[in-house]
């Protein structure tokens, strides 16, 4: 209330709203790998960020979300609120999220048959069967297995040949370690 001849003030005060940023990681192991969020730590701007954790950050300033890869996974782009590259600008009150995905990259073995026919001999490749493990597989056909441990073999071998020896990065038995 304000009496007559009386004076009166008011003043209204507004503060703009510090922005958030949240970074979140997500880890597919869809092929026996084994590394977890933790596994690859993730920056806001050069500054470390934990996913999930909103951060408070300055309005109107270019921000960069990035991560630090590990050798197995393939990133996915940035995506959610960044820009492909974790590019964002936050403008006052914004809370924003960005997000990225590491997948574990299928390992690849190829198995390749040399067959010498030194004396006389007329088989080829494809008259011998190879196998990784119990699967039968294609001499020179890159194929995909899930992280781990492997034999590579032959099935019985045409007449008048023997293997002489199994190299690359297979031991001399076969193993793939």
């Amino acid at each position: 209330t304000i009496n007559i001849g009386g004076e009166a003030t008011c003043t209204i005060t507004n503060d703009d709203i510090t922005p958030t940023l949240t970074l979140v990681k997500t880890v597919v192991n869809d092929n026996s790998g084994n590394l977890e969020v933790a596994d690859f730590p993730l920056f806001i701007s050069g500054t470390s960020a934990v996913s999930g954790t909103a951060y408070d950050q300055t309005a109107n300033v270019q921000l960069t979300a990035s991560e630090t890869t590990r050798t197995g996974y393939a990133p996915s782009a940035w995506g959610g609120d960044c820009a492909a590259d974790g590019a964002i600008t936050l403008l006052p009150g914004d809370n924003k999220t960005c997000t990225i995905t590491n997948d574990d990259i299928q390992p690849k073995l190829t198995v390749t048959k040399v067959v010498q026919n030194s004396y006389g001999g007329t088989k080829s490749a494809s008259d011998f069967t190879l196998y990784v493990d119990t699967a039968q597989v294609t001499s020179g056909v890159q194929n995909g297995y899930n992280a781990g441990s492997y034999t590579v073999s032959e099935g019985s071998l045409p007449d008048g040949y023997e293997q002489t020896s199994i190299s690359g990065n297979c031991t001399s038995n076969g193993s793939v370690p």
